[in-house]
């Protein structure tokens, strides 16, 4: 007898014990989206929601060790990575996906914490470029993260756009810069306030095609993992057979509500 197996959703990521981001964020999400998950952990880090204060990096072989046997007895329908904070973690993430069947990976390339500590070492960066950065379904950076990875300032939408395009021509397929930290100028900021136009862009660059995403921000609101959340949000989408523009526009509605939630 074949026994049915559920379709079930992959997070490789690191370990927030605050609760609000990495794998314990990117479980959350999916089950709420009717998921269940499996996952890796590639690092422990020492935080609160506010501030890191370090972080104990996992092995190769670690990883590998709890992948391993997760797979063998789970259907992945979807999968993202969060926190690669090595050069081996990187290389032995883009092994899994180069050498099994898994889906493309959305991948949240998580380079430094909004507090300013770092989570990814320089060579563990040149390595997801390189290798895991043309497997991935998606790569979501937020602005700082697309700055470091394009090489440019970003201070507006033609910047995003221009930022995506220079990603994609590293080797990805698609990639979505979210707009969240965007700094504009004084002058923008003003003209926006008198008009009530105070709204967050993300950019998504798919092979070319450029859709922008417009949600009127919440004020005052910031959400510890919302990173976390929209990545996980859109593998989900994708894992049900939605398209990436369908996937990104559930998964922003997604983290609207959550946000939402939390000033309540």
């Amino acid at each position: 007898m074949t026994l049915l197996r559920t379709p079930t959703a992959l997070t490789i990521a690191g370990f927030d014990p605050s609760g609000g981001a990495g794998v314990l964020a990117d479980v959350r999400t999916f089950a709420a989206l009717g998921l269940p998950a499996v996952g890796a952990i590639t690092s422990i880090t020492f935080q609160t929601q506010d501030s890191v204060f370090g972080a104990a990096h996992q092995t190769a072989e670690v990883l590998r060790a709890q992948i391993a046997p997760v797979l063998a007895a789970s259907t992945i329908v979807c999968a993202k990575t969060g926190m690669l904070p090595t050069r081996e973690i990187v290389l032995e993430v883009a092994r899994l996906f180069r050498e099994s069947d898994l889906p493309a990976p959305v991948v949240d390339p998580v380079i430094v914490s909004s507090s300013g500590y770092a989570l990814m070492e320089a060579d563990a960066l040149a390595a997801l470029t390189d290798q895991l950065l043309p497997l991935a379904a998606v790569l979501t950076p937020n602005v700082p993260e697309a700055e470091t990875l394009a090489g440019i300032t970003i201070r507006s939408e033609t910047d995003m756009r221009r930022a995506a395009a220079i990603i994609r021509e590293l080797g990805a397929h698609a990639v979505l810069v979210k707009g969240g930290h965007l700094k504009r100028q004084k002058a923008e900021d003003r003209r926006q306030k008198a008009e009530g136009d105070g709204r967050a862009i993300d950019v998504l660059d798919n092979e070319g095609k450029v859709t922008v995403f417009r949600e009127k921000r919440i004020a005052g609101a910031e959400l510890h993992g919302s990173g976390c959340i929209l990545s996980a949000a859109i593998a989900a989408g994708l894992g049900k057979g939605m398209t990436l523009e369908e996937s990104v526009g559930v998964a922003k509605k997604f983290v609207l509500e959550s946000i939402r939630n939390s000033v309540e």
